[in-house]
């Protein structure tokens, strides 16, 4: 196997350990707070929403490849989307929890 091949195999079996680790909770975190019998249609919209978001940073790091005409400028684009995206992540307003009611008492 020729170096760059392994490199690449090495690439793409990381991201695949890293769908498979992050899919799961995104869906759980996406889907909370949800009436279960619109839990398949959110679900649904993050996943388009993954595949639009990923079709759309593909697009714009081609067109920034092409206009440079290297890839590491392409690299340097989603670095700083990445970047841009984990801060924006942290700085985001917790929700919180309401109470649970008390065993007896109406529910609102």
């Amino acid at each position: 196997m020729s170096r760059r091949r392994g490199w690449q195999l090495g690439v793409t079996a990381q991201r695949a350990g890293e769908y498979g680790l992050l899919n799961t909770p995104l869906a759980t975190i996406v889907t909370t707070g949800v009436p279960a019998e619109q839990a398949g249609a959110v679900s649904g919209l993050m996943n388009a929403g993954k595949r639009f978001g990923g079709a759309v940073g593909l697009a714009a790091a081609t067109a920034v490849a092409a206009g440079v005409g290297t890839d590491r400028a392409a690299f340097l684009l989603m670095a700083a989307a990445l970047g841009t995206v984990a801060v924006l992540a942290f700085r985001r307003p917790q929700r919180r929890a309401e109470p649970a009611p008390v065993s007896g008492a109406p529910a609102r």
